[in-house]
């Protein structure tokens, strides 16, 4: 028996929770933290004065904090979602930068927010959005410049339910802002990912298919389609869709997590390790995209770059709830005989 067919690692790879998780089935370790750090613009360099941070979620505000002295800040133990991390300081330039969580991804997803001061806003370039950053993601502002105000307050009541861990409640919500208004693509992305969630990948992809053809520009929604693809082991499909989200935000961690799995399915080994080394590259964090290479190398007989990864991941993230099947499948390694 192969080497990759004796230790190969196991990956649960269900991108289900890419919005919202069903908030019952979680536990302790389905929670992630935020973390980051500002910098001027210009120089790169901690502000000068301590900048407030405010995490929101849909519009609505969650927690605030100050930066620390080297411009660090963290919210901690939240449940997987899209959130905002947003400065409103009257000495520096508005910035709002939306931030996907998922803990079965990554814990910790990673933030790096530039500030321009409000006297040079005009000379400044605006900051790059961080990787993961979702560009359809509405705030609940936004939202009744081109939707009823019922359609809005029904879908506020589902983000609160689905805040609240209510995830039958959020459901009905988002049904309800449906029927007013078929094409309020943000209920319908949620749905989906509610169905998914449950287990309804047909739901789901109709759902995800509707986002799509009513805003053809939110990477998120090929993203979550391509992943219904993969989960449903249309390989080909899905890699036609999670391209054309990359082709919207090739920056996307996740979009070249996702490419590079669903490249190892298809056998396109240069191509998948090119995408999960670009995933890491995008996001240091994504710690399955470590295992997702063991895998590729396993299957190729590279046992040396298996090792290396798997060492790797042991170094980097040791509190990681794989770690003691890493350790494990590492030990086998180490005392099964060369190829």
């Amino acid at each position: 028996m192969s080497t990759a067919a004796q230790f190969k690692i196991f990956l649960c790879i269900s991108f289900v929770c890419f919005l919202l998780f069903s908030a019952p089935a979680l536990r302790a370790q389905d929670t992630g933290d935020i973390a980051g750090e500002v910098r001027l613009s210009s120089t790169g360099a901690f502000p000068p004065q301590k900048v407030m941070v405010t995490l929101q979620i849909h519009g609505a505000a969650l927690d605030s904090m100050y930066c620390d002295n080297e411009g660090r800040f963290a919210f901690y133990d939240l449940l997987p979602n899209f959130y905002s991390v947003t400065i409103d300081s009257e000495d520096y330039q508005p910035v709002r930068v939306t931030v996907v969580l998922n803990p079965k991804i990554s814990r910790t997803s990673y933030v790096r927010i530039s500030i321009v001061p409000k006297e040079k806003a005009a000379a400044e370039k605006p900051p790059d959005a961080a990787s993961g950053s979702n560009p359809f993601a509405i705030n609940a502002a936004d939202s009744g410049k081109s939707f009823p105000p019922e359609v809005k307050k029904e879908y506020d009541a589902g983000v609160k339910a689905d805040g609240q861990g209510k995830a039958d409640e959020a459901i009905r919500h988002y049904q309800k802002a449906i029927d007013l208004a078929p094409d309020f693509y943000p209920a319908r992305n949620n749905l989906g990912v509610h169905y998914m969630g449950k287990g309804d990948l047909k739901g789901a992809e109709e759902e995800f298919t509707q986002v799509i053809k009513v805003h053809q520009s939110d990477a998120a929604a090929y993203f979550n389609l391509g992943n219904v693809y993969y989960l449903t082991k249309r390989y080909d499909d899905a890699a036609r869709t999670i391209q054309d989200g990359l082709r919207r935000d090739p920056t996307s961690a996740l979009g070249n997590f996702l490419m590079g799995a669903v490249s190892i399915r298809l056998g396109q080994n240069d191509a998948a390790e090119r995408y999960l080394r670009r995933a890491i590259e995008l996001d240091p964090s994504m710690s399955r995209a470590h295992l997702e290479l063991v895998n590729l190398y396993l299957q190729q007989q590279k046992k040396k770059e298996a090792v290396d990864e798997l060492k790797s991941f042991e170094k980097l993230f040791p509190l990681d709830p794989l770690l003691p099947q890493v350790k494990a499948t590492l030990a086998k390694l180490n005392t099964s005989p060369a190829n």
